[in-house]
């Protein structure tokens, strides 16, 4: 279960996190995401093996969840609390002003400019991607058939 639990964040949480860090440090804190979920994923892997060297039982399974388990929900209450609503997904929406207020909030060190500059291109990108959207898998299959076939 935390194998898939890595993963599924493996893919969102650095598009997460470039998106609200600011330019100059979007390479170091989508990296530190990273080794951050592959050191919990270590961790996680250790306190099994080490709960298999408990006696047989309840033990095995409950010490290693006992373990585990605080950090999850001090991570969901945090993440709760604390974390801002992602810009790219107010877009998405149609939510532009309440996108721009998470974005100022998030964008700290930047200019007047470089915060509209920034945000108009994030704004393009979302409008380029959705005008290339295809919208079902017949389309795929029609528009890429060899891809499909291959």
């Amino acid at each position: 279960m935390r194998h898939a639990n890595a993963r599924a964040l493996s893919g969102t949480v650095p598009i997460y996190l470039s998106e609200i860090s600011p330019p100059q440090s979007r390479g170091l804190i989508g990296g530190l995401g990273g080794v951050g979920i592959s050191l919990g994923t270590m961790t996680a892997n250790w306190i099994g093996f080490a709960g298999s060297f408990a006696p047989y039982g309840a033990v095995q399974w409950r010490l290693p969840l006992a373990l585990q388990a605080p950090w999850g929900i001090i991570l969901f209450f945090c993440l709760a609390t604390y974390m801002p609503h992602s810009p790219r997904q107010l877009i998405q929406r149609g939510k532009i002003d309440e996108a721009r207020k998470e974005f100022v909030k998030t964008a700290d060190g930047m200019s007047p400019h470089e915060l509209e500059e920034e945000f108009a291109m994030m704004k393009a990108q979302i409008e380029y991607e959705r005008n290339r959207e295809i919208p079902s898998y017949s389309e795929i299959f029609r528009l890429y058939r060899r891809r499909v076939l291959v």
